[in-house]
Formats: structure tokens, sequence, C-alpha cells
């Protein structure tokens, strides 16, 4: 006879419980991976930050394409170039000002009026209009292209008005002292005209007297500085509607990084040449309306010889 029995597991011997291990980083081990972020940090940024500068570069040479192109189709219409401005009145416009309708900027033109000084109440609107154009993305933006307190500010140039990172050449005229020329007025670094004109030996001066033409560019369009870049922030005279300044010359050696702010009416003699925030140099537009960077260890006399519009020198751009 059967009994009916319970089933029952059979009894187990528990094994021991293992310890519960805990994952983690020691300080040598988190130590060695904060130097290698760093490391890759370190390795990155120059890249980055070279990408940047690359696309600032080209920003920078596009401006000055649209400025030649501007200028050419200036003298398309009218048979010439524009003056520089019409130093020492405050009376007219600046070649800045003159092709802003080249510059698809017509509205920004037609707030001008000429007929009263640059710096009258009714010119204000117009001297603030911000020009994007005639900004350096490696210096500059739109947020302070505005720079008041400038030299001779409601005598000959505006008050708070635009900068202009990119002057106009009047290459190798007088600028007294031509403290940069060894040999004195006269040569090549230093050409024998009246101080800053209105006989330059560029594409443009300071007065209305000059008003040069392409055929006045005998040394050749490709082997003439028309334009560059400068920075407004050193050199209190420069801005896009004084006419004291819109312009550079070439007798201070290119990115020679000196300024006049705070020094008063001083120190252009260095602080107002060709410079930029380009490492190794500037962009130059060329008559013929092609771009360049300019090494600053370009030869001083060939600098000076490319800012001649009808020098007679064989010059080669390098």
């Amino acid at each position: 006879m059967f009994t009916l029995q319970t089933w029952r597991p059979a009894k187990t011997t528990s094994l021991p419980s293992l310890k519960r291990q805990v994952l983690a980083f020691t300080l040598v081990e988190l130590l060695v991976v904060i130097a290698i972020i760093g490391i890759l940090v370190a390795l990155l940024l120059p890249a980055v930050q070279s990408a940047r500068e690359a696309a600032r570069r080209m920003q920078c040479s596009n401006n000055l394409k649209q400025i030649g192109l501007a200028l050419h189709n200036y003298h398309t219409s009218l048979r010439t170039l524009p003056y520089g401005a019409n130093f020492p009145s405050a009376q007219g416009g600046t070649w800045a000002a003159f092709i802003l309708p080249h510059l698809e900027q017509q509205n920004a033109f037609d707030l001008f009026d000429f007929e009263k000084p640059i710096y009258d109440p009714v010119n204000v609107d117009a001297v603030q209009t911000v020009i994007t154009t005639y900004i350096c993305p490696s210096d500059g933006s739109a947020d302070n292209a505005l720079q008041g307190g400038r030299i001779q500010a409601g005598s000959r140039n505006p008050g708070k008005s635009m900068s202009l990172w990119y002057p106009m050449s009047m290459g190798p005229t007088w600028d007294n002292p031509c403290a940069f020329c060894p040999e004195g007025k006269g040569s090549y670094c230093c050409h024998d005209t009246s101080d800053y004109g209105p006989d330059g030996v560029g594409i443009i001066d300071r007065y209305s007297k000059l008003a040069c033409r392409f055929a006045d560019i005998r040394d050749g369009l490709s082997n003439t500085f028309m334009a560059g870049e400068t920075l407004p922030g050193d050199c209190t005279f420069n801005g896009a509607y004084h006419h004291n300044f819109p312009l550079c010359g070439t007798t201070i050696p290119l990115n020679t990084m000196e300024d006049n702010v705070g020094a008063g009416n001083s120190k252009w003699w260095s602080a107002c040449g060709f410079k930029s925030r380009h490492p190794g140099g500037g962009m130059f537009l060329m008559a013929d309306g092609s771009v360049h960077f300019v090494a600053e260890s370009i030869d001083y006399r060939l600098y000076n010889e490319l800012g001649t519009r009808a020098g007679g020198e064989v010059v080669t751009l390098p």
C-alpha cells in the first residue's frame, strides 16, 4: 500500500555570497584622462582658430573685391575714379560716400547732403549708417563700426561715424615727415609732393583736385595698389567720411602696429599706415580689381613702387 507524500525540493547548500564590486576611476587614472583631454584640446584649438581666420580672411577678400567692383563701375559711369576727400573743407563727400550706390547702398547715399558740412546734424544718420563692406571681420564687427571722439570732429570730420578698414592708396606721397624713408623727401619712398597731395603719386589723395582715371595709371593696373587694409582704431584721423584721412600711404611699412589714440594730433607718420589682424601681412586691392595677400616682409622699395600710379618702375607683385 502506497502512501501519498508531498513533494519538496531537495535541500541545497547556499553558495557563499559574492561581494559586490564597485567600479570607479582611481585618482591616477582620472589625472591621465584629464591630461589626454587637455592634449587633444591643445591640438584641436589651433586648427579651429585657423579655420575661423581662413573664413574671416575670405570675407575680407570679398569685401575688397566688392569695393574694387564699385570703383570700376563708378569709373565706367563717370570716366574717372572718385576723388579722395575735400580737405581742408568739410563740404562735399569722400570716395567712400561716392561709391555707395555701386555697393547697393543707394539708400545710405541718399541720406547725405553734400551741400552741408559732413558734421552737420543733417548728415548724422548718413555718417552713422553701418556699411558692413567697409569692415574687416578679423578686427571689427557691426557692433564697433562707429567710432566717436575723433580728431577734428566738427571742423573737417564728423564725430561718431562709420569707420573704414579699407582705405584707398595714396602711395609714397609725402606724408610729412616720411619717418621710415631712409632717403628722405624726393626719393622712391617719399616723393617730392605737397603734404598728402594734391599732387600725390598714388591713385588718390585727400584733395578734390586729384581725380584719377585708369588711363593715368601708366604703371599697369595689375601692378598698382588701389586700396588695402588698416586698423581704424589706431588712427584718429581715419574714417569713411573723414575729409582728413580716408586713405593710407606706403611710406609707413606694412603692419607697423603703432597707434595715435590718446596721443592727440601726433604720430600720424607711424600710426596711419596699411595694417591688418591677419597673421603675417594684409589684403590689398589692385587697380585691375584683383585682391592679393601681401606679406609684411615685402621689400620696402617694392612696396612703395607698387604704390605709384606712374612711377615708371618695372615691378611685379610678389
